[in-house]
C-alpha cells in the first residue's frame, strides 16, 4: 500500500513535468510567430508601393490566423497552469493520507497487543472452544479462500493499470503531434484519470481489506495453537485423573477390608463384653456378622458408609439408622444399643 501510494505522487509529478514541456512549446510558437511578424514587416518596408496593398491584406489574414493560435496556445497554458495547481493539492492529500494511514497501522498494532493479552484468558475456556473450533477452521478456510479471489482481482487491477497507463502515453503522444485535436484528448485524458482514480480507490479499498483479512486469519491461527496446547494439557489431565481413579479404587478397597476387620474386631469384642456382663441364661440369639447382608428393619445393603450394629436386646443386626436409640438393660450398667422395635417394647413394659 505504501507502494502505491509512492508511485502516484511520481506519476502526477511526470505529468507536470509534461504539462511545462507543452508550455515551452507554446512559448517557442508564439516567438516564431513574432519573428515571421517582423520579417513581413521587414518585407512591407522593401516591397514597391504597387502590391503593398495585397500585401498587407494577405498579411493581415495571417496575422488574425497567428493571434488565433496564439489564443488557443495561450489557453492551454493557462489550463496546464490550473492542471499543476490540482496536482499539488492532490500531492498534499495523499500525504495526508499517507500519515493516516500510518496512525492506522499504529492503532492496530496497539489493538493486537491487546488480543495477544486475552488470548492468555482463553486457558480456562477450554469446552466453549471446543465447541467452536470447528466453526473457525471452517472461517480461517473461507477467509483463506477470500484472500486467494483477493489476490486475483488485485493482479487483474494491475494489468488492467498497466493498459490504463499505456493507453494515457499514447493519448500524450498523440496530443503532441496533433495539435488541431487538442480539445478532444484532453477531454479523454480527464476521463481516463478519472477511471483511473476509481480504480485507484478501489484497489486501495481492496489492499485495506485483505490486510484486514490477514489479521484475522493471524489472530484465529494463534487461538488454534492456543486451544491445541489446551487440548494437550487437557488429555494430560484426563490420564492424571484415570490414575487417580486407580489409586482411590485401591484405597477404597483397603477401606474395606480395613473396616470389615474393624467390625469383626468390634463384634468380638462387645460378645465377649456380653458374655461377661450377662449372669443368667437370658442371652438373645446373637446373628452372626457374616450372614447378614442387609439392615433387618429397612432392608437397605451394608457398605462402608452404612456400617452393622447389633441390638442388644433381640441380637439382629441393624443399620446405625434403624439402631441409634439406648436404653439401659438388666445385667448392664449403661444404656446400650437397641433396635426401634425393641426400643418401643422396652418403653412399653
Amino acid at each position: 500500500m505504501g507502494n502505491s501510494t509512492a508511485k502516484s505522487p511520481r506519476k502526477k509529478i511526470n505529468w507536470t513535468k509534461n504539462c511545462q514541456d507543452l508550455s515551452k512549446d507554446s512559448r517557442m510558437k508564439v516567438m516564431e510567430v513574432q519573428a515571421d511578424e517582423e520579417e513581413k514587416r521587414s518585407v512591407k518596408s522593401n516591397t514597391s508601393d504597387k502590391y503593398k496593398h495585397e500585401k498587407e491584406s494577405e498579411l493581415g489574414k495571417s496575422l488574425e490566423e497567428e493571434k488565433k493560435k496564439n489564443m488557443e496556445l495561450q489557453k492551454e497554458l493557462d489550463l496546464q497552469i490550473s492542471l499543476k495547481a490540482e496536482m499539488e493539492v492532490a500531492m498534499k492529500l495523499l500525504e495526508k493520507d499517507i500519515h493516516d494511514k500510518q496512525d492506522t497501522i499504529i492503532s492496530l498494532r496497539r489493538q493486537l497487543d491487546d488480543i495477544k493479552l486475552i488470548n492468555l484468558e482463553m486457558y480456562k475456556k477450554l469446552q466453549e472452544c471446543e465447541s467452536s473450533l470447528k466453526h473457525k477452521t471452517e472461517l480461517i478456510a473461507k477467509l483463506e479462500a477470500k484472500t486467494e479471489s483477493m489476490g486475483s482481482t488485485i493482479h487483474q487491477l494491475d494489468e488492467k493499470l498497466q493498459e490504463d497507463k499505456n493507453v494515457r502515453k499514447n493519448l500524450e503522444e498523440n496530443s503532441r503531434s496533433l495539435g488541431q485535436k487538442a480539445a478532444i484528448a484532453e477531454t479523454r485524458a480527464v476521463a481516463a484519470e478519472g477511471d483511473l482514480r476509481i480504480e485507484r480507490e478501489w484497489r486501495i479499498s481492496l489492499q485495506e481489506s485483505m490486510m484486514r483479512d490477514r489479521d484475522k486469519i493471524s489472530i484465529l491461527n494463534q487461538e488454534v495453537e492456543s486451544l491445541k496446547s489446551i487440548g494437550q494439557k487437557y488429555i494430560a489431565l484426563q490420564e492424571e485423573q484415570h490414575q487417580l481413579k486407580i489409586q482411590y479404587s485401591e484405597a477404597q478397597k483397603t477401606l474395606e477390608e480395613v473396616g470389615a476387620t474393624l467390625s469383626e474386631n468390634k463384634l468380638q469384642l462387645a460378645e465377649m463384653l456380653e458374655k461377661e456382663a450377662k449372669s443368667t441364661d437370658e442371652t438373645p440369639n446373637w446373628t452372626s456378622d457374616k450372614d447378614a447382608v442387609a439392615c433387618a428393619a429397612c432392608a437397605k445393603e451394608f457398605n462402608i458408609a452404612r456400617r452393622k450394629h447389633h441390638c442388644r436386646r433381640c441380637g439382629h443386626i441393624f443399620c446405625g439408622a434403624c439402631s441409634e436409640k439406648t436404653v439401659a438393660l438388666v445385667g448392664n450398667t449403661k444404656p446400650v444399643r437397641v433396635c426401634d422395635a425393641c426400643f418401643v417394647e422396652v418403653r412399653l413394659t
